[in-house]
Order: C-alpha cells, then sequence, then structure tokens
C-alpha cells in the first residue's frame, strides 16, 4: 500500500471528490481529453488458488486519441490521487497495439516483470551462496532494480542452478520460499513481498452489489518432493502446498519461518463492486465488515476508480510427488539439491528422462576444495525382432549391474523330444530334488 496522507484518506472515497488520472509518454503528459479509456489488472492468485510464489505482471488497457501518441516512444507512467497529492501507478511499456478506427488506438501496457523472460543461468555464482545473492544476480541480468534487500529466509544457502530454467521461474521459487510473491512496484523496482503486508479498511456502503463465500484459513504448510517431506502445523484447517518443482527448498527450517508468517491466517471469498483507492496494492487485506479479502481484480478508471474485486479463494490440492509425475514420453529435467551445513556438502541430483533413455548422475563436491565423484547409471533401453543381435551403443566403461532379456513369443504346445529336439551335453535333466 502506497503511503498518503490523512488528508488523502479523508478525501479519496468521498462522492465530492474526483481522482485524478496521469497518464504520461517518455515524461510528456497526456490532454485528459485524450484519454478515452483506462483498466488496470491486478491479478495475484492463479486459478484463484492460494498459493505462494506468484510473479503476475500488472497490465493496463488504455484507450487514447491517436493524437496522444506521439511516433516514437518508449516508456509509459501512469498516476493517480487528487488535487495537491498523487500517488503512482507505475511504468510501463507497450506489449501490444492497434488502431481501432481513425480516431483512437488501443494498447496494452505491461510492467517491467517481461524483462525476466529469459534463461538464467547462475554459474558465474561461487556456491553455496545465498538466496539473496541469487536474486540480486538474476535483476542485474534482467536490468531490473531490486528493491528488496531482505525478505523470509533471504539468507537461506543454496548451492544448484539450472540454466533451462526461466528468470521469471526463479523468481517464482524464491518468492515461494519467501511465502510470498514476486511484484514490480510502483517505482519500477522488483519486490519480494508477503501476502497481507499492509491491511485497509473498507465500509460495505461502497458496494454497488457484492457476494461472500467460504473461508480460507491456513494450518499447515507442507512440502513433498518424493525425497524429502517438510511439514509444520496440522490439517484442522487449509494445507498450502509448495510446488515440488522447488529447488530452493532444502531445509525444515524455511517451511517452519512460513507457517510462523501464515500461522492462523484467515480470509473471505468475496466478489463486488466499489470504488477503491488507487494507493492499494495487490495483496493488501482489505476488511470489509469484519471480514478479509485480498485486494486483487479489475480497476476502472470512470472519473474515480471503480473495482471489480474477484478474490474466490480455493484451496490448492496437493501436486503428485516429482518420483510419480515423471513420464518416460516427456523430457523432464529435475534438480534437487541437499546441503549439509556442518560438512559443507552438496549433494545434487539430476535427473534427465526422455522416451529411451534415462540418465541418472549423482555429484558430489566439497566446499573446500574441488573434488567430484561421478557415478552414471545408463538404463538402455531396445526393441529388436526376429533373430538377432542386440548391441549396447556408446556404452560407458563400466560393469554390467544387470542384463535382463524378455521375449513376447508365446508357444501354443510344449516342446517335446524329437528328431530336432534332443539332449546334448550341456542340455541334461535337473537331478535337484524339489
Amino acid at each position: 500500500m502506497y503511503s498518503t496522507s490523512t488528508d488523502y484518506k479523508n478525501k479519496i472515497l468521498a462522492d465530492s471528490t474526483r481522482q485524478l488520472l496521469n497518464v504520461y509518454i517518455d515524461n510528456n503528459k497526456i490532454e485528459d481529453r485524450y484519454i478515452l479509456e483506462c483498466k488496470i489488472t491486478y491479478k495475484l492468485l492463479d486459478n484463484d488458488e492460494f498459493c505462494f510464489g506468484s510473479t503476475q505482471a500488472k497490465t493496463i488497457n488504455l484507450k487514447i486519441h491517436k493524437n496522444a501518441l506521439p511516433e516514437t516512444y518508449t516508456k509509459f507512467y501512469i498516476e493517480s490521487g487528487i488535487t495537491g497529492e498523487t500517488v503512482p501507478i507505475g511504468y510501463f511499456n507497450v506489449d501490444e497495439i492497434s488502431k481501432d478506427d481513425d480516431y483512437t488506438v488501443s494498447l496494452t501496457l505491461i510492467d517491467d516483470m517481461s524483462k525476466f523472460e529469459f534463461n538464467y543461468d547462475g554459474s558465474v555464482l561461487n556456491y553455496p551462496t545465498s538466496i539473496l545473492t541469487v536474486l540480486q544476480d538474476i535483476c542485474s541480468k534482467a536490468g531490473v532494480e531490486l528493491g528488496s534487500t531482505s525478505f523470509l529466509n533471504w539468507d537461506k544457502q543454496v548451492a544448484v542452478y539450472d540454466s533451462t530454467v526461466t528468470a521469471r521461474t526463479y523468481l517464482s521459487y524464491i518468492a515461494e520460499q519467501a511465502g510470498g510473491f514476486a511484484v514490480i512496484g510502483r517505482d519500477g523496482k522488483l519486490y519480494i513481498k508477503t501476502i497481507g503486508e499492509d491491511t485497509e479498511e473498507l465500509d460495505l456502503k461502497y458496494f454497488s452489489e457484492y457476494g461472500w463465500g467460504e473461508r480460507f484459513k491456513v494450518s499447515q504448510i507442507a512440502y513433498e518432493d518424493g525425497v524429502q517431506d517438510f511439514k509444520k502445523g496440522n490439517k484442522v484447517n487449509n494445507t498450502i502446498w509448495i510446488s515440488t518443482d522447488n529447488m530452493y527448498i532444502v531445509d525444515q527450517e524455511q517451511i517452519d519461518n512460513i507457517y510462523n508468517e501464515y500461522q492462523d491466517f484467515e480470509v473471505y471469498s468475496f466478489s463486488g463492486t466499489s470504488i477503491i483507492d488507487p494507493a492499494w496494492d495487490m495483496g493488501d487485506i482489505i476488511t470489509i465488515n469484519n471480514r478479509k479479502i485480498i485486494f486483487q481484480g479489475e480497476l476502472e478508471y470512470k472519473g474515480k476508480f471503480k473495482a471489480s474485486i474477484s478474490s474466490d479463494i480455493q484451496a490448492k490440492s496437493k501436486e503428485e510427488t516429482t518420483a510419480t509425475k515423471i513420464s518416460e514420453t516427456t523430457k523432464i529435467r529435475r534438480v534437487q539439491s541437499q546441503i549439509d551445513q556442518v560438512e559443507g556438502k552438496i549433494t545434487q541430483l539430476v535427473q534427465e528422462t526422455d522416451e529411451f533413455e534415462e540418465k541418472l548422475t549423482q555429484v558430489e563436491q566439497t566446499v573446500d576444495q574441488i573434488q567430484q565423484q561421478v557415478q552414471d547409471i545408463i538404463v538402455y533401453k531396445r526393441e529388436v525382432e526376429g533373430v538377432t543381435e542386440i548391441c549396447l551403443e556408446d556404452a560407458g566403461e563400466t560393469d554390467i549391474l544387470e542384463l535382463e532379456i524378455r521375449g513376447n513369443k508365446t508357444y501354443e504346445n510344449n516342446l517335446y523330444p524329437g528328431a530336432n529336439v534332443f539332449p546334448s551335453e550341456n542340455i541334461y535333466p535337473n537331478m535337484e530334488v524339489i
């Protein structure tokens, strides 16, 4: 929630107050008469499931007169508020543009969260390193300033990276293990925030229509990946499941910290339409009639910002563990890291699976010296027909642990001695008594 004065708070929702909407293109203000339509989307939760790790971008649908749009431009800045005191909405880039007719242009604006859509290579860092250090490196590579210097579990030591994963996915991992979400702030910086950092009250009288849903109350935080099992709390109410893909969940302490932050956290599902304060941020908690809701939805400007609040909170169902999710026909890269804080050792498990080959590599590294032990276990799967040789191509120079040959030919009749089937010196009855 953006900080405002008492005078602002007293005026912003008053019937007599006209809320401002100022739009700047490269620091040049558009005349009010050229702004035909403005809608802002605050979407925090995917599919209304209560979970951590959201990296939603703030989007704006803006319709303006063509005369307001210069020939060249790079950045939009939008603010609102009242006469004498404004609050920034944020900085935005043009995502889409279309010409409606000879006079109007429709633009879809998006914040700098879009700059994190690249595969992040963290190999330049010295591992193990803190999650904060990883985040700083990600932001540096994206060209986005980091606004959060500390957050829940920021100092947790990690020692794994995967260059096939996008920077935005890394943001999700980091935000999730912090029990929160990643967002581009009003100043254009990246922040890791927890849900409900700020709270505000809104009188029910401001709603033209509304409806209440079920209560959602946190009683357990849980993480399972088929190898590790970390839980805190009980199943009395709702469980928040941490994604099994999150490579930055390394110990029970992280889960404990998240649980301590959200123990007895309670919100209600709610939908309604009301005049709102543009200083409110998505993820803020709004208290209505002594019930708390998560602020998200769509804001439309018509002299005032009117919000269609949609906060239908559902419990996220338990995900399958990575051990059971792997498909032989789908290539999956999975990285799991276990860190021994006492020994300073890192155990990294990398598994690659595709249609014909499963390769499991375990690497043990020490912090104090360069030491690596590699053990390759190759499972070769071949299908042949007829009488032929089975060749193991590109096989490593190692002992065969197991050789299994299966046939699918069936015989309708038993074999009996005959002219072509007879005992030999190498084939004889087994005299062992059964």
